[in-house]
């Protein structure tokens, strides 16, 4: 009699009252009868043709189970297209909305598909949003025909800003992605007798674009991945599985190439904007340093409006002397496509994002923050060495947009002993300097130890005995220099200038002592007034930034010394250590180095401790990984139950059985069991009897389909905790 436990034996006598376990002790020769439907002789005489009319109860039944099988699926290709198209929505900046609606946008299709047949319904979604993306983008191509206008979304897009700008043109391939994919993974599960594999291609598709588009970087830890692969184990697990049942190794293969994707992409992977050219376009854009006397003039003339933190705003950063001025670089590119900076980002920074209004300031140069990520305009464009953005158009009042920037930010510690690059030569370059300016450089710091020190020790010596001016004369060549640091009193712009001349000064004489240095002209952080940050013309100023290695550029205040940058207690301890140990400069034709004030002694516990580098806790994915780890397990264990026919799928049926903790007792035959789930687990047990003891091996084809029906109806029985726990309950890899 067959166990059911799974052990062998001779099947019991039937109970004689024609209920399903008479199924069970057909003979060989008659397992046809056994596997007829419900309407059978083994069913007790007129038990089908007696029903008491009006009684529907078990078609209302079939109904409902029908209706939340439906539902199930249609939230499980909702949350499905959810995840990856916000996953995608990424490679654009603020889409998320517009992705998150086209994922729905499939659920059209199903309405139609009761009006007309589901392929007619597909086309006609799909035609009506080509039209729709045609209308949004005609306006960056006009007088094109439809066909070119939605093929040009592609190569705009992999040549705009990354992330792009939401604009209506660059949204395009976007939307029509997930239109596409949400259409066909919504009408597939609504037929019957498929797989569940469409909107798990889909999803792929989806991710795999994602990746691309960012480079990896919208999944950097693949959490994303990760959620996908659950919610497709969830699909193939809770659901039921009807038609061709995707393969379990196929399903992690899969899931490998996805979270393989979200770690090698950023390093190797392939970079489809290398398809297509970017463009590069040569702006001759003069230089505003010498405009800081006139907006100093204005005063209190509004330039724009800011929403966001308090931080410096960057207008235009100057790289290159020539020896009579600061000149802006002169090809700009979209940001995100044009090549990486000349020297890179340091590593601490912290991401900031304003929202800008232009009231009054006018030009080509775009005012941002720190060094630009993402900017919502999509005709800005970005010297990639310098961050500087400018409108060829030119700005124009109640222009609005966002940028998102970086702002480089290293404690104190880590300036004291860092190091500058030997070969940042273009950061150096100071063609025909002047003997006075190379010998008064070296002597303010011949006593430093390392380049902060050379640093800080600059900023004070400019500052010395030297005022802000808005009315002394322009210019940072050479000769305007000497006569702002050397010149006697009473000479005009003799220790007086505006920022022009205190941050040209100061890079001068950082460049001649080998420190890498730049201007960079801006405004300083004003207070938020009712929501809004109201720069004025007096706010505009400029100041030097300083590259060391491993840190990135740090601004200096030679103005006043308290700017951004380094705290002034860091600076004091170098001041207070250089004022004690500075000799006195030796003679010279040139004016002597002007002696180091001795500041006041710093409250140290007014010296903030600098903050330990964080690192990312990757032990809280062990709790996940050991539930993907049971998966797997579970998984594998299936598979190896499939192979044994229809005795492995009754041992499914047992492990179901065990997780609902519905365990049967090991005396029990299979028959004797099988009787307890209806007709489905009574034909289940005579194709068990049968693999068990036929003379050849017996591979019933519709075995798991009965095993299903049964899981299903012993799933119902178990409690709601057990049925959250089901996909990774361990007991099953230790049945035997």
């Amino acid at each position: 009699m067959s166990r059911a436990d799974g052990g062998n034996g001779t099947a019991g006598p039937a109970d004689g009252r024609g209920s399903a376990g008479g199924a069970a002790n057909a003979p060989t020769g008659e397992s046809g009868a056994a596997n007829r439907p419900a309407a059978s002789p083994h069913r007790p005489s007129g038990s089908a043709s007696r029903r008491a009319p009006g009684n529907t109860a078990p078609d209302r039944t079939s109904g409902t189970r029908s209706v939340t099988d439906s539902l199930l699926k249609y939230g499980w290709v909702t949350a499905l297209l959810l995840v990856a198209s916000l996953q995608l929505a990424q490679a654009w900046d603020g889409a998320t909305l517009y992705f998150g609606l086209a994922a729905l946008t499939g659920f059209l299709a199903l309405l139609l598909k009761k009006l007309v047949p589901a392929g007619l319904a597909a086309l006609g979604v799909m035609v009506v949003a080509m039209a729709g993306g045609f209308f949004l983008a005609r306006g960056a191509s006009p007088n094109r025909d439809p066909a070119w206008v939605l093929l040009d979304t592609v190569p705009r897009l992999l040549t705009a800003a990354r992330p792009a700008p939401a604009t209506p043109e660059l949204l395009v391939p976007g939307l029509l992605l997930i239109i596409g994919i949400s259409t066909g993974a919504v009408l597939s599960v609504a037929r019957r007798g498929t797989a569940l594999f469409v909107p798990a291609l889909g999803a792929a598709v989806l991710y795999v674009s994602a990746a691309l588009l960012t480079t990896g970087r919208a999944d950097r830890y693949g959490l994303v991945a990760l959620t996908l692969v659950v919610i497709l184990a969830l699909g193939w697990l809770v659901l039921d599985r009807r038609g061709p049942v995707l393969p379990p190794a196929v399903l992690a293969t899969a899931l490998a190439a996805l979270t393989l994707l979200a770690f090698v992409l950023p390093t190797n992977g392939f970079e489809p904007r290398k398809l297509v050219t970017p463009p590069v376009t040569d702006i001759a854009i003069s230089n505003p340093l010498p405009q800081l006397a006139s907006w100093a003039a204005q005063g209190e003339a509004e330039l724009f409006r800011v929403r966001g933190p308090e931080v410096p705003l960057r207008l235009v950063t100057l790289s290159r002397y020539s020896g009579a001025s600061w000149e802006a670089a002169s090809t700009y590119g979209p940001l995100g496509v044009v090549d990486a900076p000349d020297l890179p980002t340091g590593g601490k920074f912290q991401d900031a994002s304003v929202d800008l209004r232009i009231t009054g300031l006018q030009g080509e140069w775009l005012p941002g923050v720190g060094r630009p990520q993402a900017v919502s305009l999509s005709n800005a464009m970005v010297d990639p060495d310098t961050g500087s953005l400018v409108v060829a158009e030119g700005l124009r009042t109640g222009l609005s947009y966002t940028v998102r920037g970086v702002l480089e930010t290293p404690s104190d510690t880590d300036l004291v002993e860092a190091q500058v690059p030997t070969t940042a030569t273009k950061y150096t370059a100071l063609p025909r300097l002047p003997f006075t300016l190379s010998e008064y450089a070296r002597q303010a710091t011949q006593n430093a130890r390392t380049p902060y020190e050379k640093a800080v020790a600059l900023e004070q010596v400019v500052r010395l005995n030297r005022r802000p001016d808005a009315e002394a004369p322009v210019g940072s060549s050479y000769a305007r220099l000497e006569t702002f640091l050397f010149g006697s009193p009473g000479e005009s712009g003799a220790g007086a200038g505006t920022a022009e001349q205190f941050a040209s000064a100061y890079a001068v004489l950082a460049r001649a002592v080998g420190l890498p240095t730049r201007v960079v002209v801006g405004f300083q952080p004003v207070p938020e007034e009712n929501g809004e940050r109201i720069v004025r013309a007096a706010d505009a100023t400029a100041w030097p930034e300083v590259y060391f290695s491993g840190f990135g550029w740090v601004a200096f205040d030679p103005v006043s010394g308290n700017g951004s940058g380094p705290s002034a207690a860091s600076k004091r301890e170098v001041l207070n250590r250089l004022a004690s140990t500075t000799a006195k400069p030796t003679p010279t034709s040139l004016a002597s180095v002007p002696p180091l004030v001795q500041p006041t002694a710093v409250d140290p516990d007014a010296v903030a401790a600098p903050e330990a580098a964080k690192s990312f806790p990757f032990w809280v994915f062990t709790p996940v990984l050991l539930l993907v780890a049971l998966y797997v397990a579970r998984t594998s264990r299936r598979v190896r139950l499939r192979a044994a026919g229809p005795v492995g799928a009754w041992n499914e049926v047992l492990d179901s059985l065990q997780l609902a903790g519905l365990k049967p007792k090991p005396s029990r035959t299979v028959p004797d069991v099988a009787r307890e789930w209806g007709e489905a687990g009574a034909r289940l047990a005579v194709a068990v009897d049968q693999a068990a003891f036929a003379p050849r091996p017996v591979h019933d084809e519709n075995s798991w389909r009965l095993a299903r029906q049964v899981k299903k109806a012993v799933r119902r029985k178990a409690s709601w905790w057990r049925r959250i726990v089901w996909p990774v309950d361990p007991r099953p890899l230790f049945r035997r």
